[in-house]
């Protein structure tokens, strides 16, 4: 059986856990990572929220604004909201907060191509270089993508290993980690600079649904021509192929709002791969604002054995 999770806010979370070992390590990442919210409150990680503007007003992503209020709003409000990167502080203080009950802090943090937060995390964690050991790491993707590094580096903190073990964890899961999806359109990923307007354009002229996929990286954009019933296969198809061989497979099936076709998605996922790991998210607002409504995807994590 498969852990869900139904759209929630994602909020700071600080977890009290134990090692075997005397050197103690806390992860730290932002709200972009969807991570489920019962795994940042088993594990010792850090989730800070990420900033989205909309009408002029700052909106901390699932403090200010939940998942359920952003999906609402986006589908009605003619103004499409926009995202920006946390200040250096917010950093610093998780930091801070972290290193004071542990010997050692790992920032995991996205691309630094389709975001400012990896020179920011950075910056915050030059100030505090002489108090705590801060090791900052770019992942290759998005959303559990990028989530699923943290959550491995965490639960191998969790088992007592050291900073520069828990590092390797997350390199390692980064590495293997992609995320595939289908979009109703690429105009939003257009407004964020992820693809160029030009592409976007194009595709969204073809009579076929779009394929997203993120990996070291990269992004690649596809098209499907037929239902979007066949361009989900294909997603499943690709799962599939990335994983075959691994001793090690986590899914996530994330969602725009529409838990049951996350749910039914995830339920042929279980039947088909068998994951070792397999959740349901919603979208949080950060991430829903660069792809807009209509979004179905898979995230996932293969490692060999």
């Amino acid at each position: 059986m498969y852990l869900s999770l139904a759209c929630s806010g994602v909020g700071c979370f600080l977890t009290e856990t134990t090692t075997n070992s005397q050197e103690r390590v806390t992860l730290v990442t932002d709200s972009s990572a969807c991570l489920p919210v019962h795994e940042v409150a088993a594990n010792p990680i850090v989730v800070l929220p990420t900033v989205l503007i909309w009408r002029g007003k700052v909106l901390r992503d699932g403090v200010d604004i939940s998942s359920e209020m952003f999906w609402r709003r986006l589908v009605t409000d003619p103004v499409a909201p926009s995202t920006s990167t946390m200040p250096p502080s917010v950093y610093a203080d998780a930091f801070e907060y972290a290193g004071r009950r542990d010997s050692g802090v790992v920032c995991v943090v996205i691309p630094r191509r389709f975001s400012a937060m990896a020179d920011v995390a950075r910056l915050a964690a030059s100030g505090c270089d002489e108090k705590f050991d801060i090791r900052v790491v770019e992942t290759g993707g998005s959303a559990m993508a990028h989530g699923f590094p943290v959550l491995l580096g965490a639960r191998a903190a969790n088992a007592g290993a050291n900073q520069d073990a828990v590092e390797g964890a997350v390199r390692r899961a980064s590495d293997g980690s992609g995320i595939v999806a289908v979009l109703d359109s690429l105009d939003y990923l257009a407004r964020s600079g992820r693809v160029p307007a030009v592409i976007a354009r194009m595709a969204d002229a073809l009579p076929s649904t779009v394929v997203f996929s993120m990996r070291h990286g990269g992004v690649r954009i596809g098209a499907t021509f037929g239902s979007r019933e066949r361009a989900i296969t294909s997603l499943v198809t690709r799962v599939r192929r990335a994983s075959r061989n691994a001793g090690y497979l986590g899914v996530t099936v994330h969602h725009a709002a529409n838990v049951s076709e996350g749910h039914e998605l995830a339920e042929r996922i279980h039947r088909a791969l068998r994951p070792n790991d397999l959740f349901v998210t919603c979208f949080t607002p950060v991430m829903g604002a660069h792809v807009g409504p209509g979004l179905i995807g898979i995230a996932y994590c293969a490692l060999p054995s």
